[in-house]
């Protein structure tokens, strides 16, 4: 099997482009109707992953490792060695939030044989650094899009521009909200509303990081859309 059509390194500065080469990808496989598997990088451990994707399923899958740069080592050991068994069901794309060119330099990718392999052997998609400024506007239409990968990234770019913290995250919330209180899905609407009260808990009660709340949230939200898009399927 060709490991150039099965596994995609996506790698680049800019969400939105990064995000329209991955719907490239999908539509360029024809596996755009698959179902897709997202992993964030820091949270996914060898075990879980290997128990996962060991998992019989009926048809191909997509599996995105978000922030792959931060893979732990026994992981990229588990893809590595299983790569081959891993494609002949999987398409496999590796997200890099990094600029190509600096990325390739760096002592971290230029010292791991699994990163060396991998912009070697899989199909390397190079974004622009160019990055696109952002509004709470913005945020609120991917929220009522239910683009929450979309809104973890307009988040970042709200936060990094300088707003104080705690007002800023309180202001994203009252968005949040505002936009859940819409879904007719009555079981969804209270499990989002559950995960909202959690991080307006952490905000204001436990002194949590506004932002890290926020992208907990989120990471929450995307995490039940996409185990609703698969019980729509089955």
């Amino acid at each position: 099997m060709n490991i150039r059509e099965r596994v995609f390194l996506v790698v680049g500065i800019d969400f939105s482009q990064r995000k329209l080469a991955i719907d490239n990808i999908k539509k360029r496989t024809k596996s755009s109707e698959l179902f897709t598997l997202t992993f964030y990088s820091k949270e996914i451990n060898d075990k879980d992953l290997r128990q996962i994707l060991s998992f019989s399923f009926e048809k191909e899958r997509i599996v995105i490792f978000k922030d792959a740069y931060n893979l732990s080592l026994p992981v990229k050991d588990y893809l590595f060695k299983n790569l081959k068994k891993i494609i002949s069901v999987n398409y496999i794309i590796l997200e890099i939030e990094r600029d190509y060119f600096s990325l390739q330099k760096e002592k971290k990718i230029v010292s791991d044989s699994f990163f060396n392999f991998i912009f070697e052997k899989a199909c390397v998609f190079k974004i622009s650094s160019y990055s696109r400024s952002v509004s709470l506007n913005d945020f609120s239409k991917s929220i009522r899009k239910h683009d929450y990968s979309f809104a973890i990234y307009i988040l970042e770019k709200l936060f990094q521009a300088g707003a104080k913290d705690r007002e800023l995250g309180l202001q994203i919330l009252g968005i949040i909200v505002g936009e859940i209180s819409y879904l007719r899905n009555h079981p969804i609407r209270e499990k989002s509303f559950y995960y909202l009260w959690e991080a307006d808990r952490a905000i204001k009660e436990k002194g949590l990081n506004s932002r890290f709340a926020i992208e907990v949230l989120l990471s929450k939200l995307l995490a039940l859309s996409e185990q609703e898009g698969l019980k729509a399927r089955l």
